[in-house]
């Protein structure tokens, strides 16, 4: 073990003097990280969760974006996160089929079956939109980390709609990820700021256009925000200043980082009863439960996290 930890440390001790000598190479590293997701990163949690589902091929700027479906009821979209695929959403799966919803899933543009070897942040919006729209009217969208950043700028930019949102561990913005991103790669300062220009060009805006808080703060959707406290890719702090820019309900976890929430039965009932409420004025208690796998020792839903903020509305 410290033998590793010894061997981490010298790696990126090495980096971080290349990087200071190289920006440029090494900062384009770091952006082709930030747009370019690696395949079979993680083996399906759920593989077979979308059995019987019908699926279609959408076109997405030239790539070629699959989309599930099944069921007559109420439409969920389900998004999954940065180099995963529509299976990482599957433990919602039987819970809203059960629930009387219908179920859209996709796989974002260079994820699982979706063609394309780049996934830039508006590409990835825009798939979704797509998305959206070929799966009809939709009640809600439940989305994971990126896919739900991307989900916001796709209700901001690019026309998608529905009643209810739920982010899952929502990054903040992308200027601070991709920095914190080159940072655990060991890339120096001269090499942060090399990467964060081409990721510019990449994307088309400046990293700092692209943030999940301002977009909230704009949108009327009914919002859910869940987030674990020991999240090591997103952190805390970016769900709390999320919740401050629109009057969402919070279900903050002590524990479950930021993949595990996806599969946990009490974090999947209380979206459930989020999506439920009849009223969209309507209040759910405010309580303590326990997570037995997540929590330590009580996971929490909250009101409105501001009973002040513009944007949003309380469900």
């Amino acid at each position: 073990m410290q033998t590793n930890v010894i061997h981490r440390n010298a790696r990126l001790g090495t980096i971080k003097l290349l990087s200071s000598l190289f920006p440029d190479r090494f900062g384009q590293i770091g952006a082709r990280r930030f747009v370019e997701p690696r395949a079979g990163v993680r083996a399906p949690a759920w593989p077979h969760a979308f059995d019987g589902f019908e699926r279609r091929t959408l076109e997405v700027d030239g790539e070629k974006i699959p989309l599930w479906l099944r069921g007559e009821g109420p439409r969920v979209l389900l998004v999954h996160g940065w180099e995963a695929d529509h299976y990482a959403m599957g433990g919602f799966v039987e819970p809203l089929l059960a629930q009387g919803y219908s179920i859209a899933a996709l796989d974002l543009p260079a994820h699982g079956l979706a063609s394309g070897r780049r996934a830039p942040l508006p590409l990835i919006a825009r798939a979704i939109a797509a998305a959206g729209s070929e799966a009809g009217s939709l009640h809600s969208i439940i989305a994971h980390s990126v896919g739900g950043a991307t989900t916001v700028l796709a209700m901001e930019e690019y026309g998608l709609q529905a009643s209810c949102l739920v982010l899952i561990g929502a990054p903040q913005g992308a200027r601070y990820q991709a920095l914190a991103q080159g940072r655990a790669q060991g890339l120096s300062e001269r090499a942060l700021q090399s990467m964060a220009r081409q990721i510019h060009q990449a994307l088309g805006a400046p990293l700092e256009r692209f943030r999940t808080d301002h977009g909230l703060s704009r949108l009327t959707t009914a919002v859910m925000l869940v987030h674990a406290e020991d999240d090591a890719v997103v952190p805390i702090d970016a769900a709390y200043n999320n919740a401050f820019a629109c009057q969402a309900k919070t279900l903050w976890l002590k524990r479950g980082g930021h993949n595990r929430p996806l599969g946990d039965a009490q974090v999947i009932d209380d979206i459930g009863r989020f999506l439920r409420a009849p009223n969209r004025t309507s209040r759910i208690p405010a309580t303590l439960r326990d997570h037995p796998e997540l929590s330590a020792p009580a996971g929490r839903m909250q009101e409105p996290y501001s009973e002040t903020n513009e944007g949003g509305v309380p469900c």
